[in-house]
């Protein structure tokens, strides 16, 4: 069957217009009377991925190619995959559309930044290098170069990536969000937390609708401040830092927060008032006289201008004392053993940078003297079972404990230890807040996960933290380091 061809070009002009809903439309009555027609099939694809349903949107250019392989087509699928972080898939795609049309600097752009992602820094360099001589202004490419930079440890040259990307085009949310986190990462406060509002203009990312102004730095004394979560589980504990510092200024506080959080910030910060995200509060007076609102990373353009305005907090969460100790004795059935939690993946956005697998963490597991208990997240069970059959070594998991669910219980699971290793994910937050002893292995790649900065080996956000970061490829210098660290570490010194 064919289709007349006004009916296509309608949609897509619909399309180019922005009007997708029209566009959407037009597409669907295509394919009702042609059910393979490549053209309807890819940019509807385009549409529903983008509009939140990138499986659909996978589906429907899948078939697109099959009727009639197009380089658009295989662009396009290669970035909802990509979006998917099915990296190696979006590759092949960017690779079909780059041989299918050589030259074309976001194809080539598209692979470097696969191959970034999959750890071939070479080949990425190569291909996002190809990409920026092709198209000088692709600010894709500048901004995935930026990323490459400090992924390889070129700290000097990551800023001016993203200034070129800017520069091309002053309103890339991408460039925008990396340079603040790059800027932040350098310890430069005083532009970095500014430029990290720019999160908020993207559809991205979640602000309060709140008829309230902003806090920008006002007196608080006597005055009622809501404060509510826009990032991570790790971010809000980490930020969350801040808010003994409202409390220390006299403000009366409302905190909307995940509701994992709930129980330990409740018990952590008795003066304030709890909303869990997505509820409503328990009494109209809790939202009632309120003067300010701010996200709780807001809070740091005025409460962590400088290194120096750091807390030095240790412990600001505080667990379950009874439930501590009543883990801490169910663990250690062994008077001498060294109790020690191990967490090693992330499965967020970036979280493979971030992830070790259970196996190499073998210079570790192998310490006597010591017994591991488990506080990652997810299921584990597979990467356990190969531990045990490979090392001989048995790792604790407890049936009770759920890293998914309440954090109030994880928190005390993490007190009652002598010590926690973590990736940076949320046990190594969870570790930091309550002020357990802790070392976390941080991946190259900075600005990412800005929080740890440059080049340190302790944490401003937590002063009980050591980091143990990685140089160049692979973990293995990180894990004999740690592994030396632990055989040489006092069950007196961290005896709580």
């Amino acid at each position: 069957m064919t289709t007349p061809l006004h009916l296509v070009t309608r949609a897509m002009d619909f399309h180019r217009q922005g009007r997708l809903a029209e566009a959407e439309a037009g597409y669907r009555d295509v394919l009702r009377r042609d059910p393979n027609n490549a053209d309807a099939l890819h940019l509807l694809g385009v549409i529903v991925g983008h509009a939140g349903d990138p499986q659909q949107g996978v589906a429907l250019i899948e078939r697109a190619l099959k009727a009639s392989p197009s380089p658009e087509a295989h662009f396009n699928l290669g970035n909802l995959l990509a979006g998917l972080l099915r990296h190696a898939e979006a590759e092949s795609h960017f690779r079909a559309a780059y041989k299918l049309r050589p030259g074309n600097a976001e194809a080539a752009n598209g692979i470097g930044g696969c191959l970034l992602r999959l750890g071939d820094v070479d080949q990425a360099e190569t291909w996002i290098a190809k990409a920026i001589d092709l198209d000088p202004r692709c600010v894709s490419a500048l901004v995935n170069m930026g990323t490459l930079m400090d992924t390889t440890l070129r700290f000097d040259k990551t800023l001016a990536y993203y200034d070129r990307a800017l520069a091309a085009r002053p309103d890339y949310d991408d460039a925008l969000r990396n340079k603040a986190l790059a800027l932040l990462a350098r310890g430069r406060f005083a532009e970095g937390w500014p430029a990290y509002a720019c999160r908020f203009k993207t559809t991205r990312t979640f602000h309060g609708h709140f008829a309230l102004p902003y806090w920008r730095g006002e007196s608080l004394s006597g005055r009622k401040i809501l404060v509510w979560t826009e990032q991570g589980l790790g971010d809000e504990i980490l930020t969350a830092s801040m808010i003994p510092d409202l409390l220390q200024a006299g403000a009366r506080v409302v905190l909307v927060c995940s509701p994992r959080l709930r129980s330990l910030f409740a018990r952590s910060f008795p003066g304030i008032d709890i909303i869990p995200t997505g509820g409503q509060p328990e009494h109209p007076r809790v939202i009632a006289d309120l003067a300010f609102q701010a996200s709780v990373s807001h809070l740091g353009e005025f409460l962590r201008p400088t290194f120096e305005a750091f807390s030095r907090r240790e412990g600001y969460l505080r667990p379950d004392t009874a439930l501590t100790r009543t883990l801490r004795e169910k663990y250690k059935a062994d008077a001498d053993t060294t109790l020690v939690g191990i967490s090693w993946r992330s499965t967020r956005e970036g979280g493979q940078d971030k992830s070790v697998s259970l196996l190499q963490w073998s210079p570790i597991l192998r310490t006597p003297g010591v017994t591991f208990v488990n506080v990652q997240y997810g299921d584990t069970r597979s990467d356990i079972a190969a531990v045990e059959r490979e090392l001989g070594v048995k790792i604790v998991t407890d049936p009770d404990i759920n890293p998914l669910g309440d954090l109030d219980a994880v928190a005390a699971q993490i007190a009652a230890l002598d010590l926690t290793i973590s990736v940076s994910n949320t046990a190594a937050h969870v570790a930091g807040a309550v002020g357990a002893r802790a070392w976390t292995l941080v991946p190259t790649n900075a600005s990412r996960l800005w929080y740890w900065f440059l080049e340190r080996s302790d944490s401003p956000w937590y002063p009980n933290l050591r980091l143990f970061r990685q140089h160049g490829r692979g973990w293995e210098k990180v894990m004999t380091d740690l592994a030396a660290g632990l055989a040489s570490y006092s069950p007196i010194e961290i005896a709580r």
